[in-house]
């Protein structure tokens, strides 16, 4: 998997842990087990700010465009299909041996994806 794709994953899989942390009912049990949700998110958001900078512009510009109309901004292809928008994509589109090997979007929504077969 070409080392960008795996960036913007990670960006993905980052905020998603981020928004956890904002979640009351989340930041209620942590607190009760005796962690520190404020701390574990400033380090998390410190980050992703970090990680943020090491990622094109140009993917990071499309990325911060597409999480915050879509909330998801990197999807997994399942069956052919986009998690996103649930469009089958084209055969020859999923064909390709090393549709990894570079940073796709979908063409009907635009999200990042990748193939974990």
């Amino acid at each position: 998997m070409i080392r960008e794709l795996e960036k913007l994953i990670s960006l993905h899989d980052l905020d998603i842990m981020i928004s956890d942390l904002v979640n009351k009912d989340i930041v209620k049990q942590e607190k009760k087990l005796g962690l520190s949700p404020d701390l574990a998110a400033s380090q998390l958001r410190k980050l992703r700010d970090e990680l943020s900078l090491t990622i094109d512009r140009t993917y990071r510009d499309l990325y911060d465009q597409l999480a915050g109309h879509y909330g998801n901004a990197v999807v997994p292809v399942i069956n052919q299909m986009c998690s996103g928008c649930f469009t089958q994509l084209p055969t020859a589109f999923c064909a390709s041996p090393d549709r990894n090997d570079r940073v796709e979007t979908c063409p009907s929504c635009g999200r990042f994806i990748y193939w974990c077969d």
